[in-house]
């Protein structure tokens, strides 16, 4: 397969590719007509880019990439020739999509889908994007927005981070959805892989098995933090910054599976906790040991939730430098 950029005389591709798809699950809509009538005025135009795939000469896919703003990158259009499906194609426009992104130097990548289009989602979750609250679709078919933190973001050194979090009620189900929709994205990346490439250490740093595990050892102390939020405690109970407990735990001699559903476990009872919270725990804001500054509950449900996608952006790096 090979990637080519927009350039003259690609349009009708772009246009006959994402009819035929539209047409086939709903009908076509406005912003449907606006972009695929005039790609160069409402995409390339505005900073955004459009890809294509060629095999055996034919043109077969194609993904376009809108740039909305405020360091995002929305993918847009992606759809491939029923005739070819099968073979890949939309899994390499993806990919070619998030590597165009990173180019353009998105902190992260939006996409709005409907939940009826199971194979591209799956797509979407085996390269990292997480649904979040739907917000912002200019489609009536929408039902579903997803993210992906791009690595670009992600490779800051966690004790690096800085969070501006100020947080409120309304970001709860947001927050909860992203916590709990966490441990099918580790599963469905994670799905293909043996366990010799789930040991793999590269450059002395943690494996797959290790960095699941270190978040297997981590909830129980989210879950002591939150209990500590919301009986009002004067402060949270420290992490142990050295991470010696994944380093003593030997995860790469254990097998990944059970080590995923000890995780599982573990976050079931974190979201248990959280569902059971009623008004007066989201009042109080307790002293973050290592931040010195203080979180209320949604701020250390933000916090855990990058955690996550921090850890996740790890384990597809190791997943794609090893397996394709």
């Amino acid at each position: 397969m090979k990637l080519i950029r927009y350039k003259k005389g690609l349009e009708k591709y772009f246009s006959q590719l994402n009819h035929a798809w539209v047409v086939k699950y709903f009908d076509i809509e406005p912003m449907d007509e606006a972009l695929l009538q005039n790609p160069e005025g409402t995409i390339l135009s505005k900073g955004g880019q459009i890809l294509f795939v060629e095999y055996q000469g034919q043109i077969i896919g194609t993904v376009a990439l809108k740039p909305p703003g405020q360091g995002a990158i929305e993918l847009s259009k992606m759809a491939v020739d029923e005739a070819f499906q099968g073979l890949g194609a939309g899994k390499f426009l993806c990919h070619s999509a998030i590597e165009e992104a990173k180019r353009m130097k998105a902190e992260k990548m939006v996409l709005y889908t409907n939940s009826n289009l199971k194979p591209a989602i799956g797509i979407y979750e085996k390269h990292g994007f997480q649904k979040v609250p739907l917000e912002g679709q200019q489609y009536k078919r929408a039902d579903i927005k997803m993210e992906l933190i791009l690595n670009s973001k992600t490779g800051i050194k966690w004790f690096d981070r800085t969070f501006d979090m100020n947080l409120g009620e309304n970001d709860f189900e947001g927050l909860l959805m992203r916590l709990e929709s966490f441990f099918s994205q580790i599963e469905t990346a994670t799905s293909e892989l043996a366990e010799s490439v789930l040991s793999i250490r590269q450059n002395g740093k943690w494996s797959i098995k290790e960095h699941t595990g270190h978040l297997f050892l981590l909830e129980p102390l989210w879950q002591k933090r939150f209990f500590e939020i919301s009986e009002a405690k004067s402060a949270m109970s420290p992490a142990d910054l050295s991470n010696s407990a994944t380093d003593k735990s030997f995860f790469n001699l254990q097998q990944f599976g059970k080590i995923l559903s000890a995780f599982r476990e573990e976050r079931i009872k974190t979201l248990k906790l959280l569902k059971g919270f009623s008004g007066s725990d989201f009042q109080a804001r307790i002293q973050h040991p290592r931040l010195k500054r203080p979180m209320g509950v949604f701020d250390l449900m933000f916090f855990v939730a990058e955690h996550d996608a921090h850890h996740l952006a790890s384990i597809l790096k190791i997943r794609n430098s090893t397996h394709g």
